[in-house]
C-alpha cells in the first residue's frame, strides 16, 4: 500500500498548490494596457522582472508536474486495473473504499477535513472583511486552505497505513 498512487495523490495536490501559489505571486501587479479604437480592442498584460521570472517559471514547473502526474497516473492504472482513477472524475481519488476498514479511515479523515474547512473559510472571509488586504494574500489564505485539507487527510491515512504495516 506504500506505492499506491491513491496515497501519493494528496502530496502531488499539494505541490500543484504551492506552484498555483508561486504564479499567483508572479501575476500579482501586472502592468495592463487596454487600447482601443473603432474597429479593434487589444489588452496587452505584462509582468517583468521577479514577477515574470516567477510566472514562466511556475507554468513551467507545473506544466513539467502535470505530465510527470499523468504518466504516475497512467503507470497506477495499467498496474491496478480494478482500482483505476480517471483524471477527470467528480469524485475525488483520495476515498479508499475498497472494504469496511478503508471506508471508515476515509470517512474520519474527511471528517478532520470537513471540521478544518469548517473553521477556515469563515476566519478567512472575517479575516479579509475586518483587515484591508490585498486580493494575493486572499488568494494565498484559500490556496492555504485548501493546502491544509490534503495535509490534514495525507497525514491521517498514512498514519493508518503506517499501523498495517507494522
Amino acid at each position: 500500500m506504500k506505492n499506491d498512487f491513491r496515497l501519493q495523490y494528496p502530496l502531488w495536490m499539494m505541490g500543484f498548490i504551492v506552484v498555483l501559489g508561486l504564479f499567483a505571486y508572479g501575476i500579482s501587479s501586472p502592468v495592463v494596457e487596454i487600447t482601443g479604437t473603432e474597429l479593434e480592442q487589444s489588452v496587452m498584460v505584462s509582468v517583468s522582472g521577479e514577477k515574470g521570472f516567477f510566472t514562466l517559471g511556475s507554468i513551467m514547473l507545473y506544466l513539467v508536474m502535470l505530465l510527470i502526474f499523468f504518466l504516475q497516473l497512467r503507470k497506477h492504472n495499467r498496474e491496478k486495473p480494478g482500482q483505476k482513477i480517471s483524471p477527470f472524475s467528480i469524485r475525488p481519488p483520495e476515498y479508499l473504499e475498497q472494504d469496511e476498514g478503508m471506508t471508515y479511515i476515509t470517512r474520519k479523515a474527511s471528517q478532520k477535513v470537513y471540521t478544518f474547512i469548517t473553521w477556515g473559510l469563515p476566519a478567512l472571509a472575517a479575516f479579509a472583511m475586518l483587515f484591508s488586504i490585498s486580493k494575493l494574500l486572499i488568494i494565498w489564505g484559500i490556496l492555504f486552505i485548501a493546502l491544509g485539507q490534503y495535509w490534514i487527510y495525507y497525514r491521517e491515512i498514512r498514519k493508518h497505513f503506517k499501523e498495517e504495516t507494522e
